[in-house]
């Protein structure tokens, strides 16, 4: 469900292609992380690799509920308490085993605590608005998790909870934990605005609903069709309750938290909620970032990230499709705010009368994601079928020592969902612009397109990356395709951003502007809305070789 104009090009008259400044030569050799660094502290603990599935146990389905739970907030910060709401099929005891996402020697996780066996409940049903689609889940509290604060067993990242009921079956949560008594380097946000979009519980084929058509069931919606306009964080997720936090060709983010933390780079983890909620937080950090598939923004998410930018904070964007339709966020029915997903796409069925507040793509209202990102949504393939990355400008500092040059491939790397700059739109302002990958493509609809990375110096300083593929992490850490190149070039990143690229008060001085126009590549067909092919069944105990 995207734009029906798709074209780009290098730039703009007003985005030119340049070199960025090169930062010294101290900022590109990773600096030892703090002896205090929490995350390498953690990481010396030992791990396992049950976070991806329970042993011997059976995937509970959506059908048969024989467990599924939510939790209460998408975050919780060290020295509070989060909620997780549980419902068992038929009544019985389970248990939950609470796993930490890092490194740990390879094995991906480590077991902090596991609780119970505890009693269960058999939750209600959880009613559904005919007219929006919107199912929420008013179930009681199973569990409180007491996270105390400057408690090292629980070092902010990213955890499941695994439930496991007495006949063996499993499913599982999601939730981060935030220090925000502690300003790390660098700040990663997990994008659970767009699993949420993606989300279609009960996947029961009759009945679950998403703001997609390709996975929504039953009667027809405000929207015209199946899908729903507005979606509830009091939900379990569907299937395997992970969404998109998984391995594989639908999964990004396990594959970049593995990368980072081995390198010890010193980070601390949020959620989209968090970004939408907390503008001042944000510009503590000498970098943020954000990986995989982050569509759904909230206009104070964008407002806040350009702040941020604007201070001097450096940011990073390893993904693709970021910021593209305008959300909105509403109360619960028991009045917690921010824990509805409202986004109606079309202008005339959204009972919003400020234009500018309609939940359409951010593009359509006069705010191009490129003006933040550099890059934006310009297509999807296949996720099996991610032609290679094809890098460009390898004399810029971005690619200092990873013995790429221009015209290098990097395997199974652009796709499945596309960015490149749009000369339809306005790009950023920035002092200075460069492409750092120009790939070519074929998308789902036999369309020929030009994928494009990119890295732009803001006014303040800051540096703006944009991967422009929701796929770069692949190449961090996927069996298979991992690249020593691209490993080091977003080594060159984090290790810049953390020396002062954009680190506030401390901006690198930009070049003179430029006043050479750039004649775009090729104007690009329309293309009709996206449809995602059905996603695999996640939660194999294995990941599958890449193709």
């Amino acid at each position: 469900m995207k734009p029906k104009i798709l074209s780009i090009a290098l730039t703009s008259t007003t985005v030119l292609l340049l070199g960025l400044v090169t930062p010294n030569a101290t900022s590109l050799a990773q600096s030892p992380p703090p002896a205090n660094n929490p995350i390498v502290i953690e990481n010396q603990k030992p791990g396992g690799t049950g976070w991806q599935y329970v042993s011997g146990a059976t995937l509970a389905d959506d059908v048969h509920k024989q467990i599924k739970g939510y939790a209460s907030a998408t975050s919780v910060t060290q020295g509070s308490s989060i909620d997780f709401k549980i419902t068992v099929t038929p009544v019985q005891t389970f248990t939950i085993q609470i796993w930490r996402l890092g490194y740990y020697a390879g094995k991906g996780g480590r077991l902090v605590q596991t609780v119970g066996p505890l009693t269960g409940v058999q939750q209600p049903d959880c009613p559904m608005d005919p007219v929006t689609g919107l199912r929420e889940c008013s179930w009681s509290t199973s569990y409180t998790l007491n996270v105390p604060t400057g408690d090292t067993n629980w070092t902010t990242g990213i955890y499941l909870a695994q439930l496991i009921n007495a006949q063996n079956y499993y499913n599982s949560l999601m939730f981060v934990v935030r220090n925000d008594g502690r300003i790390a380097d660098l700040l990663y946000e997990q994008p659970v605005m767009t699993y949420q979009a993606y989300n279609d519980y009960p996947n029961d084929g009759t009945t679950g609903k998403s703001l997609y058509d390709y996975n929504s069931y039953g009667k027809k919606t405000i929207a015209g069709s199946t899908r729903a306009v507005k979606v509830s964080f009091n939900r379990p997720y569907a299937d395997d309750g992970l969404s998109r936090l998984t391995l594989g060709d639908y999964g990004w983010e396990p594959y970049f938290i593995h990368w980072v933390e081995k390198k010890g780079y010193d980070v601390s983890y949020s959620t989209s909620l968090d970004t939408h909620e907390s503008a001042a937080q944000l510009l503590k950090y000498k970098g943020f970032m954000t990986v995989g598939h982050d569509e759904y923004w909230t206009s104070e998410m964008y407002d806040n990230v350009a702040a941020a930018r604007d201070h001097g904070t450096d940011l990073a964007f390893f993904s693709a499709d970021n910021a593209y339709w305008h959300s909105r966020l509403e109360a619960a029915a028991d009045n917690t705010p921010d824990r509805t997903l409202v986004v109606y796409e079309i202008a005339s069925i959204d009972p919003e009368k400020d234009f500018f507040k309609k939940t359409i793509a951010f593009r359509d209202q006069g705010r191009a994601e490129q003006q933040l990102n550099g890059v934006q949504y310009a297509s999807y393939n296949n996720a099996n079928k991610n032609p290679p990355l094809v890098v460009t400008n390898t004399t810029t500092w971005v690619y200092s020592g990873t013995g790429l040059v221009d015209g290098s491939k990097i395997r199974h790397l652009t796709g499945y969902e596309v960015d490149n700059l749009d000369p339809s739109y306005p790009g950023p302002i920035s002092t200075t612009f460069t492409t750092l990958a120009r790939s070519p493509f074929t998308d789902i609809y036999n369309h020929k397109l030009l994928q494009q990375s990119s890295l732009y110096v803001a006014p303040s300083g800051a540096c703006v990356f944009g991967a422009g593929t929701i796929s770069w992490s692949w190449a961090l850490d996927r069996a298979g395709l991992v690249n020593p190149g691209i490993q080091k070039a977003t080594q060159n990143l984090l290790d810049t951003f953390i020396s002062g690229c954009g680190t506030p008060g401390r901006p690198i001085a930009p070049p003179p502007l430029a006043t050479t126009p750039v004649v775009p590549d090729f104007q690009a067909p329309s293309a009709p809305e996206e449809t995602l092919p059905p996603v695999p069944t996640p939660g194999v105990p294995a990941e599958q070789p890449a193709p």
